[in-house]
């Protein structure tokens, strides 16, 4: 029987992520065998993808396809700015080599976030975080996409300078999207920056605090600016989208104006954190998804918790950044998502942050339990 150190370390090992002195070889490359042969698979399917999938999938492709023909210049309507964006950077003569050149970007991304040695350490929660990334990039990424100039965001997001002004550029760029394509990107920059501050107070319940104050400023903001209530947001949206109607999300809470539509957005935000809608709607697809995505954000809430504790924030830039954009992201989608196809779709581009989440739960908590451990022992 074996003891000591080494055996602490294998008996805390999460997964696959065993400790390379202690651990078998072959479970050291297992995560790199994985990778390298779902890589080239999501590939395959990313050009077939329109001959296997519904035409649901594709009906904003389609559409952008259709206006990028008389598409002169940026427009009021984010669609026809897309679809000339499109146009202007030759996206149109060979549509496969875009989307596979979309997804490759995709996966430019993917390995910025997390990189080939860091994948011999994955766990099984990363390695199976790797495969859902694949997979819905092939799906969502691999056509014509509002999304596919998001990745071009996020990518520029990962490869900024840790200093302040890398916050700032990001954020310059984040805004020309929003001026150009989702004006709701303004709400995700001023939310990213709320939550870069609130990360290094090491204070959690300041989050949820957070959250509640920013929910009521916008459903009262709305009333007395634009005079609607906070939810018409998501009713306009899906009075013209019953692709998704299967998933549509709705409100719970019967209370009428602009309380009822923070409660309600609060309540959306719960619900896309741990998609119980998505998981009782009886369909296998959409049960793995939500398991996969509250696997994902109880997560990263469990490592906000500690790391704010623990002041990992004030040091890892990369995890504070990716937490904080994160987070923003699923606040602002509270308000604005009709549906959770639309969610999936949407929230694509940022999956690969995730892995400086995991990567921090599994190095820090990891690391703190072996100290504990071998202090005992």
């Amino acid at each position: 029987m074996t003891h000591g150190p080494g055996a602490l370390r294998y008996l805390v090992a999460d997964g696959w992520n065993l400790d390379e002195d202690t651990s078998p070889r072959w479970r050291q490359v297992l995560p790199q065998i994985v990778v390298a042969v779902w890589l080239p698979l999501c590939f395959a399917f990313a050009s077939l993808n329109q001959s296997l999938l519904p035409e649901k999938y594709f009906a904003d492709s389609k559409n952008l396809e259709g206006l990028a023909l008389t598409a002169t210049g940026p427009s009021v309507d984010s669609f026809i700015t897309t679809a000339w964006i499109y146009r202007a950077l030759g996206g149109l003569e060979y549509p496969v080599v875009t989307y596979l050149v979309t997804v490759a970007l995709f996966f430019v991304l993917v390995f910025r976030c997390a990189s080939w040695t860091d994948i011999s350490r994955f766990s099984l929660i990363e390695t199976a975080l790797f495969c859902f990334c694949g997979i819905e990039a092939a799906i969502y990424l691999a056509q014509y996409s509002k999304e596919s100039l998001v990745v071009l965001v996020v990518l520029a997001f990962v490869v900024m300078p840790r200093s302040v002004w890398g916050d700032i550029l990001f954020m310059v760029i984040a805004c020309g999207y929003a001026l150009m394509i989702r004006d709701y990107w303004f709400l995700i920059v001023v939310a990213y920056a709320a939550f870069r501050l609130l990360l290094r107070s090491g204070k959690p319940y300041r989050i949820p605090v957070f959250l509640i104050i920013a929910m009521l400023c916008m459903a009262f903001g709305t009333a007395v600016v634009l005079g609607v209530n906070l939810n018409s947001f998501r009713e306009v949206v899906s009075q013209t989208n019953s692709l998704y109607a299967q998933t549509a999300i709705i409100d719970y809470i019967p209370v009428a104006g602009p309380l009822g539509g923070a409660l309600n957005a609060l309540c959306t935000l719960v619900l896309l954190v741990v998609p119980i809608p998505l998981a009782v709607t009886g369909s296998p697809v959409y049960l793995a998804f939500a398991g996969v995505m509250a696997l994902l954000w109880i997560t990263l809430l469990t490592v906000v918790r500690r790391g704010m504790r623990n002041g990992w924030f004030v040091f890892d830039v990369r995890l504070a950044r990716a937490v904080s954009l994160l987070l923003a992201m699923v606040t602002v989608l509270a308000v604005f998502e009709p549906d959770y196809g639309s969610y999936i779709k949407h929230l694509t581009p940022v999956l690969p942050l995730f892995f400086f989440v995991l990567r921090a739960r599994r190095t820090h908590h990891t690391g703190n339990e072996l100290d504990r451990l071998e202090r005992q022992s």
